[in-house]
């Protein structure tokens, strides 16, 4: 090496030794998981053979967890610090495609032949779908442990739903047991960059919409027409793509904001309310550049418009939500009773759409918990099942258990009544609204006989609108060091209340099964069924899983 490249080199490493700083750590966590599943499923058909639709279903999910970016709490603990930042990320990703005839195959309409996921939209999501279900940083304990932030892909759970954001929510503790929270961002939707369908709001369909078309003689009579939004599209023959139409509306950005404000640190009661809102912009219509009728020239937008009524910015939804638990217990923690009430106000509908009461109460090994609850559908404010969707359900339901610590038996059951609000469509004008009921129970009990046989007893019952259907089962289990073994056998028994079709039968079923913990993390498990009915003679079908993400049941 000449004296001029050693002096370069000398001077570099001065240069970084002088600049370089200490490596900050931090702690991570992955965790992955693969399943492969192959199956098939009958099609009956009421005239030629039986089909058997095949499912070829692969599924990845990977999760990421970044614990204290930048090393600020192992600093704070080294110098006994008790306030600072913690910085986090958290993300999940999911890959989901299934190349089977179910998703791939094609199904006839009238006499044209048309993909699968083009007749049924909802299965472009298992044909070949790409989810970011969150992604976001997380920075708390500024401003000495008072302030939390989050910033990304958001899946929040709040009272009585869930729903996802990409945006910033900042929370802020108050020393008076009050925390406050304030959100903003951008709701994600199927159109979003990596987004699913499962966070839509409810109504959002995934079939083609349509426009309407003003007229442009006699304007304001509500003359126009509705029509595709798209006369010039190409259909193309895409497995993966919509390729029957186009609704722009679904493709918009949707601003999403809202508050929060809750009790904090206090163990006796929890309480919150939250306010929330999303809107969109009305997505402007396309329509064939060459067309000259007067349907096309005075083509406005998606809604109608015949005399400048519609805003450029509507409501998709706007709801508050409260929630209140308690706990309160006597007799040195013997018993315990948790009172809790729940409800959601629909500001868009202008009805309360969700409601719950309950309360669970408990002495020792014995707990009774009644509840009631009420629901009403709502939908994205663009959804036409505002109109024909929205009516009512109400449920009441009692349950029980008993469960002792030290003995070899337990047990739950539960009693439920529930009541149908519909409209008689046996009336053709202004059919008068009617209520069915439907009631019902469920039962079971475990038993731990010894050290490797366990039993367990299930039963059920669901009597009302549609008919019965009530069975049982029970099922036996040994599992000693890495080798366990089970039998199941069950009965259901189904009849409609409804002469045509007439349908009642008595269906059994038995299971034999076994599995083999080859090593940590590894297994093998087969299962052989039997099931015998009036429709369906002697059906037997196996099952071997391959599970390289074991965990052993506690």
């Amino acid at each position: 090496m000449s004296f001029s490249r050693r002096a370069a080199a000398i001077l570099a490493l001065t240069l970084v030794a002088a600049t370089a700083t200490g490596a900050h750590a931090y702690d991570f966590s992955i965790h992955t998981r693969i399943i492969a599943q192959a199956y098939d499923l009958r099609s009956i058909r009421l005239t030629g053979a039986d089909m058997w639709l095949g499912r070829r279903r692969y599924t990845q999910t990977l999760a990421l967890d970044l614990v204290d970016l930048g090393d600020f709490a192992a600093r704070r603990r080294k110098e006994k610090k008790h306030f600072g930042p913690t910085v986090s990320f958290s993300s999940y990703v999911r890959v989901d495609h299934d190349f089977g005839d179910w998703t791939q195959g094609r199904v006839m309409s009238g006499s044209h032949a048309m993909d699968a996921s083009d007749a049924i939209p909802e299965l472009r999501a298992s044909s070949l779908d790409l989810d970011l279900l969150y992604a976001y940083l997380d920075v708390s304990g500024l401003a000495d442990g008072a302030v939390d932030l989050r910033l990304g892909r958001q899946l929040r759970v709040d009272a009585l739903d869930w729903f996802a954001m990409d945006g910033l929510t900042a929370r802020v503790e108050t020393p008076m047991h009050v925390a406050i929270e304030a959100f903003g961002g951008l709701r994600v939707r199927d159109a979003s960059p990596l987004g699913s369908y499962q966070v839509e709001l409810d109504g959002t369909t995934g079939a083609d919409c349509r426009e309407y078309v003003e007229q442009v003689f006699n304007p304001g009579l509500g003359h126009g027409r509705w029509d595709i939004i798209d006369r010039t599209q190409a259909l193309l023959d895409h497995p993966r793509a919509d390729d029957t139409g186009y609704c722009p509306q679904r493709s918009e950005l949707m601003p999403t904001y809202g508050a929060a404000i809750e009790t904090s640190k206090i163990h006796s009661i929890y309480a919150r309310v939250m306010y929330r809102r999303s809107e969109s912009k009305t997505a402007m219509a396309l329509y064939d550049p060459s067309c000259q009728t007067t349907q096309c020239l005075n083509d406005e937008g998606l809604y109608p418009n015949e005399w400048n009524q519609a805003p450029r910015w509507g409501v998709d939804e706007e709801r508050v939500a409260a929630t209140v638990r308690g706990s309160i217990e006597w007799a040195d923690g013997r018993g315990q009773a948790s009172p809790y009430v729940a409800a959601r106000y629909s500001l868009l509908h202008a009805l309360v759409d969700e409601a719950e009461a309950g309360v669970r109460v408990r002495w020792r090994d014995w707990a009774i918990e009644p509840e009631v609850a009420r629901y009403v559908p709502t939908f994205d404010g663009d959804s036409i099942w505002n109109v024909f969707g929205a009516l009512p359900s109400t449920e009441a339901r009692l349950s029980g258990s008993w469960t002792p610590r030290d003995s070899w038996l337990r047990a739950t059951a539960s009693l439920w009544l529930r009541a149908f609000e519909h409209d008689d469509e046996s009336r053709t004008i202004k059919p008068p609204s009617t209520t069915d009921t439907a009631a019902g129970f469920t039962a079971s009990a475990d038993a731990r006989i010894d050290d490797t046989w366990t039993a367990r007893v299930d039963a059920f019952s669901d009597n009302g609108y549609g008919g019965l259907r009530s069975g049982g089962a029970g099922a036996l289990r040994w599992a000693k060091n890495r080798v366990s073994a089970m039998g199941r056998a069950s009965v259901l028994y189904v009849a409609t209340d409804s002469t045509k079709p007439d349908l009642r039968t008595l269906t059994s079923a038995l299971q034999l099964g076994g599995g083999w913990q080859l090593a940590d993390g590894v297994a093998v498990h087969g299962v052989l069924e039997t099931t015998y009915d009036t429709y369906v003679k002697p059906d037997v079908r196996a099952l071997a899983v391959v599970d390289l993400a074991f965990a052993p049941e506690m």
